[in-house]
C-alpha cells in the first residue's frame, strides 16, 4: 500500500466548542499530515480557539485561515483545498457529527488503489437520536437516488460532509464544473458530478453520524433543499447532456 501526505480541511463557524478537541482527535495517516481550519464569519470565539490550537499544537501542522467576503462551506472548502499540500484531500465538518476517527478508512481505500473519490455515508450504521431531522433525511435519500442514476452507481448519501480524493484530481474537477459551482452551497454535488464526468471510481464508506454536542446546524431544511433541487433541475441536464 503506497503512502501518501494528507491534507484536512475542516470548515467552521461558530464552532468554538469544538475546534480545541479536533487536532487530538486526528488519527496518524500516512507520510503526514496537516490540519487546514478555514473559519467563516463566527458570533462566537470559533477564530480565536483555531489560533489557540494552532499556535499549541506541536504534533501536526496546522493552517488558520479565514475565508473573507465569500460565505458558504463550499467557499471555504475550495479555499483550503487551494492551500492543501498534502496528495490526498480530505473534508471534516467541525461539528464533529462524523469523528474524525472515521477518516483512516478514507486513506486506505485511496492508498490501496480501490477507489479514486471516497464519499461518506451516513445511511448504513443507526444514527444517534437527534443527529439528523426527518425532513434532511427525506432530501438525502431523494438526492442519492437521483445521483446514482446519473453516475450509474448506487449512492446512498450525496450530503455526508466528509469526503476523500487526490489533489491531481481535483484540479481536475475544477476545470470541468465552472458552469455549476457557483450555485452548490455546500460543493457535495460539484465534487460527485466532476468525479462522475472525470469517470473517478467512487466508492462509499460507512460512518456513524452523532448528534452535535456544541452549536446548531448550519442547514434549513427546507430553502437549502429547494435550492439544490434548482441546482439540479438548472445545471444537470447541460453538465452532462452537453459536456458544457
Amino acid at each position: 500500500m503506497k503512502e501518501y501526505s494528507v491534507s484536512i480541511i475542516i470548515p467552521a463557524r461558530d464552532e468554538e466548542g469544538n475546534i480545541g478537541r479536533i487536532p487530538s482527535l486526528i488519527p496518524k495517516m500516512g507520510k503526514w499530515s496537516e490540519i487546514i481550519f478555514i473559519e467563516g464569519h463566527s458570533k462566537d470565539k470559533t477564530w480565536e480557539e483555531i489560533i489557540k490550537v494552532k499556535n499549541q499544537e506541536s504534533k501536526i501542522r496546522i493552517l488558520a485561515l479565514k475565508q473573507g467576503k465569500k460565505k458558504g462551506k463550499a467557499s471555504a472548502v475550495e479555499k483550503g483545498f487551494a492551500k492543501a499540500k498534502g496528495e490526498i484531500l480530505m473534508i471534516l465538518d467541525a461539528d464533529l457529527s462524523v469523528h474524525p476517527r472515521e477518516l483512516p478508512k478514507f486513506y486506505n481505500l485511496l492508498s490501496s488503489g480501490k477507489a479514486d473519490f471516497v464519499n461518506g455515508s451516513r445511511f448504513v450504521y443507526p444514527k444517534e437520536k437527534g443527529a439528523m431531522r426527518y425532513f434532511n433525511h427525506l432530501g438525502n435519500k431523494f438526492f442519492a437516488l437521483v445521483f446514482s442514476l446519473i453516475l450509474r452507481q448506487k449512492i446512498t448519501d450525496t450530503l455526508c460532509g466528509t469526503k476523500a480524493l487526490f489533489r491531481k484530481d481535483y484540479k481536475k474537477i475544477v476545470k470541468v464544473t465552472k458552469n455549476i459551482k457557483n450555485n452548490d452551497p455546500y460543493g457535495d454535488f460539484t465534487l460527485l458530478l466532476g468525479a462522475g464526468k472525470l469517470g473517478l471510481r467512487v466508492a462509499e464508506v460507512p460512518v456513524s453520524y452523532r448528534a452535535r454536542t456544541y452549536g446548531k446546524s448550519k442547514i434549513n431544511p427546507f430553502f437549502d433543499g429547494i435550492r439544490l433541487i434548482i441546482l439540479l433541475v438548472k445545471d444537470i441536464k447541460n453538465f452532462f447532456l452537453n459536456g458544457k
